[in-house]
């Protein structure tokens, strides 16, 4: 079965299109290959427009201070269907004519997914050179292949590198394969590879083709894979998707904001946020009733002439402590 995205399209998939958020960003997708990114700077104090179109300037004028560009970055996106998975695009950001990166996103329950393997429905056979399926492999619920995808760690403005390893997962009632797959500059090739256990041969794609890079498990022209590591269980955390097409591995990337999903929205949110006053630091020492003794402190400086100078000069800026203090 062959994975490899057909056909890029500007217009924002509607699963896709609206605001979503992270506890360090807001990023906006809007209806035609527009893309915003606001992060959350200041220990989320201040909503920083790093990322948004030319025409967020007619709905709300950028705020100019040390925390921000006078101009936003304005990029462009695309996307990529992935055929046979739901709710699977690859999102290619272009940040101008030449450059671009794509980034492996899933949605599912309303979150976007970044890591996650998808389910390739592949068979093992006995080694005895029959190709019939003998004794098929279950590919039901866990069991069967999972592949894994170039993914990255966040959707940024400023790029992002490849993978150098995809990590791909052969799940069987026998045990759990850990097969590895690593850069290559090879030719992209839809041919097959394998590896065998007690006397079953379990085959799997020989490239992973993802997010602009191609991946191989095997050297050279071979079809063997080799140094495949078996475990007992499923050596990590994961939960599988209804139609048991994806498999995620860690917490959603982005939560989708409900009803908002236009760009006079995503401002306001910005505007009400960056409205706020962050709370005074707590006194650093506590409050206490203490007796300045006023009268001594009086009696001890008259007659000096400097003090009374300085006396002089604090009333001209405003009232001293004591005078504060009997006004209590």
């Amino acid at each position: 079965m062959l994975l490899i995205p057909i056909c890029a399209n500007s217009i924002t998939p509607e699963t896709l299109e609206g605001i979503w958020q992270a506890d360090d960003r807001i990023v906006f997708l809007g209806h035609e290959n527009q893309i915003a990114i606001i992060l959350k700077e200041f220990y989320g104090w201040y909503y920083d427009r790093v990322c948004e179109p030319k025409d967020f300037l007619e709905i709300k004028k950028r705020t100019r201070n040390a925390a921000t560009q006078k101009n936003g970055y304005e990029l462009k996106t695309t996307y990529t269907e992935i055929p046979g998975i739901k709710n699977l695009w690859e999102l290619t950001i272009h940040v101008d004519k030449k450059t671009s990166f794509s980034i492996p996103v899933a949605v599912y329950n309303n979150k976007i997914y970044l890591n996650f393997l998808i389910k390739i429905p592949y068979r093992q056979d006995e080694l005895n050179g029959s190709i019939t399926n003998n004794e098929s492999i279950n590919n039901s619920g866990i069991y069967g292949y999972w592949q894994g995808l170039n993914s990255a760690e966040s959707i940024r403005f400023s790029g992002r590198e490849n993978k150098k390893n995809i990590i791909s997962w052969y799940i069987t009632q026998n045990g759990v394969y850990r097969l590895r797959f690593w850069e290559t500059n090879m030719i992209h090739e839809d041919s097959n590879a394998a590896f065998s256990d007690e006397n079953k041969l379990y085959t799997v794609n020989k490239h992973i083709f993802s997010a602009g890079q191609n991946y191989t498990c095997v050297s050279g022209r071979s079809s063997n894979i080799r140094n495949v590591e078996k475990y007992p269980k499923i050596p990590f955390d994961y939960k599988i998707t209804e139609d048991g097409t994806l498999m995620l591995l860690d917490d959603p990337y982005l939560t989708k904001v409900q009803d908002k999903s236009d760009a006079e929205t995503l401002l306001k949110i910005v505007e009400d946020a960056n409205s706020r006053r962050k709370p005074d630091p707590p006194a650093l020492f506590p409050p206490e009733e203490l007796d300045w003794h006023w009268d001594l402190i009086n009696q001890l400086e008259k007659g000096n002439s400097q003090i009374e100078q300085l006396r002089k000069r604090q009333k001209e800026f405003g009232p001293r402590a004591q005078d504060i203090e009997r006004k209590k």
